[in-house]
């Protein structure tokens, strides 16, 4: 049986051909050791280390030792790997597996076998870096969405690279500065994302490795290259919708499958959606064949929560959730409120996790309590379906109609309408509108907005000082990247598709997604976001995704007879991700209220914070935090995660003596 494990990996890099200082590769171990790694080994070779952190998802990978150097080939591999094709690699190699073939092995024949085209043929989720000894060669490779973070510095005619980030800063002993275009564009943007590249980090000399890129050391310069393109895919074009059904349900099913290898349970995050109950019924039917059953997590709001929502939002989905169990059987469920965490808690832990401000603060809490919960539990893997809705359940009404409308099909557009207003019970009228205003050209909304409202400020809701984003000319380059735009920019299909396979949107996913398994000794998987998934869903006519009103049409289809029909017709309700974060603050405010004062009284946080703006937010609140007010509380939160992670990192200068 094959061996399944995840690593964190490292590795030093001297061109110049001196030996790898000791000193520096035991700092680099060292600060992986912070993390739940079931073991650590170094392998080093002259003027190359590799190093590695391994988790163990499968009891046969406690046999396998990591870095592995074989003399025969003259190639030596580090990995953090999960190889999810391993059938189909194996029979392409000609190799009989008798269990001793690891992922890692097989990561180094493939290398051998097409050299620097490998990650081609290479699917799941991975990191590698292979030492090629015969051209004296470093070839290092991130999978095709990201879903493990590689991090590098190079400089001076050394390539350092991590898993994480501190282990390198450790390493590199120099004075570390910060990147002060990240942080502008962190504090400048809009909702969840923290970045628009996906090459930087807050840290001005350390880079990520993109998804779907590689970088090759050779002759003293990196050489980088991107061998995916996800939007190139040819369109799928079947006869008729049973095809399109029996086609969608044989990807997706083995995405699932392929992610159920675990020595411990296997569990998943759930919600009372499309998405994760999926993902549920097929790994539950498969969990069955293998006698075992699926352990899951869904995380509720506090006992004592009042509900304030319209009647169309659902705060707790276990009713949904209780009824995906008794449907499809062989789920097991465990509902978490955390009644003691909330946005404020935990700030400092978490930045130590993630090495970098965020701003998924309404989710966070719960998003790393399930993970935690589910590793206490006994599992080593959690699936999810978080990138369900731009795959799998993919099917906005509205793109739809401009996609109609731009192609000049009238008559199906008002038909389209007319069901959609008849499906979701929304007056006609009201779909007209929003119909005329997701139509209209751009530019001319802009042009009537802008004479409504004057001088209009398109930085008002974020806490950025608009100096420092002048001088890192974001309000230009966000222009021209489509982020902060009032009025809202509506897409068309093929526009969509492009925003869907985002480099930057991966990224920011996964960079959350690997150090909070790293945290907690767990393996986050989303068939959602499997390369196969995403490239057949991409194949696609957009009539799969909806029609005659239908929105997310294929995966309704799809899912009959799998997935209780109040979770697979409900197109009146939705599910709203922790309803009560503003109501768990409401304990805490008033210390809450006097951090934030501090931090707006701290001059070291002037230069990146509007501080004006914040204080009238501030006042605004007054002494109890309203559901009103969520975009205030919002952006002062964001404000003082940032302002923790500033603290912090000027304490840590001060203790090294290296002022910046």
């Amino acid at each position: 049986m094959e061996v399944i494990k995840i690593s964190a990996i490292c590795g030093i890099f001297n061109i110049d051909g001196m030996p790898v200082p000791e000193k520096m590769q035991n700092v680099m171990m060292g600060r992986l050791k912070t993390y739940k790694l079931d073991s650590t080994h170094v392998w080093n070779r002259n003027n190359i280390f590799f190093g590695c952190g391994i988790q163990y998802i499968t009891a046969e990978s406690r046999t396998e030792v990591l870095p592995l150097f074989d003399e025969n080939i003259g190639l030596a591999i580090t990995a953090d790997a999960i190889i999810d094709n391993r059938e189909e690699l194996l029979s392409t190699l000609h190799i009989k597996d008798e269990g001793d073939i690891s992922d890692s092995r097989l990561i180094m024949l493939a290398y051998e076998k097409w050299g620097e085209e490998c990650p081609k043929y290479i699917m799941g989720d991975y990191a590698f870096a292979i030492w090629d000894e015969k051209r004296k060669e470093l070839f290092c490779a991130r999978d095709h969405v990201g879903k493990r973070t590689f991090y590098y510095y190079f400089n001076d005619g050394t390539f350092y690279f991590c898993t994480v980030i501190k282990p390198i800063l450790a390493a590199y002993n120099r004075d570390v500065k910060l990147n002060d275009k990240w942080i502008a564009d962190f504090l400048s943007l809009e909702g969840v994302m923290h970045e628009i590249g996906c090459n930087e980090t807050i840290y001005e000399d350390i880079k990520q490795l993109p998804p779907a890129h590689t970088v090759t050391i050779r002759d003293g310069k990196p050489k980088f290259n991107k061998y995916w393109n996800p939007v190139e895919v040819k369109e799928l074009r079947l006869r008729k919708d049973e095809e399109y059904e029996e086609a969608f349900r044989e990807v997706f099913d083995e995405a699932v499958r392929c992610r159920l290898r675990s020595c411990g349970l296997v569990g998943i995050s759930l919600s009372g959606g499309l998405d994760s109950g999926s993902v549920a019924c097929l790994a539950a039917k498969h969990l069955k064949n293998h006698g075992k059953s699926l352990k899951a997590f869904c995380s509720i709001p506090v006992s004592t929560y009042k509900n304030n929502l319209s009647k169309h939002l659902i705060p707790d989905e276990s009713g949904f959730v209780e009824a995906l169990k008794d449907y499809v059987g062989n789920i097991d469920v465990t509902y978490c409120r955390f009644e003691d965490k909330n946005s404020f808690s935990d700030i400092d832990r978490f930045l130590d996790i993630l090495e970098q401000p965020y701003k998924i603060i309404e989710n966070l809490y719960w998003y790393n309590g399930i993970a935690e919960v589910a590793a206490q539990n006994g599992c080593k893997v959690l699936l999810d379906g978080q990138y369900g809705n731009c795959t799998v359940s993919y099917g906005d009404f509205y793109t739809h109609v401009l996609t109609l409308y731009r192609s000049i099909r009238m008559f199906k557009m008002i038909r389209e309408m007319r069901a959609y207003s008849r499906i979701n019970k929304i007056p006609f009228g009201r779909v007209v509108k929003n119909t005329a205003r997701t139509v209209l050209p751009y530019n001319f909304r802009k042009a009537v907005s802008d004479r409504i409202v004057k001088d209009r400020d398109e930085f008002a809701g974020v806490p950025v000082n608009f100096e420092l984003a002048k001088e890192w000319n974001v309000p230009e380059r966000f222009r021209e990247r489509g982020y902060n735009l009032h009025p809202q920019r509506f897409y068309d299909f093929e526009e969509t598709r492009k925003m869907i396979v985002d480099p930057a949107s991966f990224s920011h996913i996964s960079t959350i997604e690997t150090k909070i398994s790293l945290a907690n000794g767990i393996i986050k998987r989303d068939p959602t976001r499997d390369k196969r998934v995403i490239e057949f869903c991409l194949s696609l006519p957009g009539d799969q995704y909806v029609r005659n009103g239908q929105e997310r049409y294929l995966i309704r289809r799809a899912m009959k007879n799998m997935l209780p029909d109040e979770i697979r017709l409900n197109t009146t309700c939705r599910g709203i991700q922790a309803a009560d974060w503003i109501q768990r603050l409401a304990p805490e405010w008033n210390k809450i209220a006097s951090e934030l004062e501090k931090m707006l009284g701290d001059g070291l946080i002037c230069r990146y914070i509007d501080t004006d703006k914040l204080r009238k937010e501030l006042r605004t609140i007054g002494d109890l935090p309203s559901e009103k007010k969520w975009y205030s509380i919002r952006m002062l939160l964001v404000s003082l995660v940032f302002y923790y992670f500033i603290t912090s990192f000027k304490t840590m200068q001060r203790k090294t003596n290296k002022p910046e």
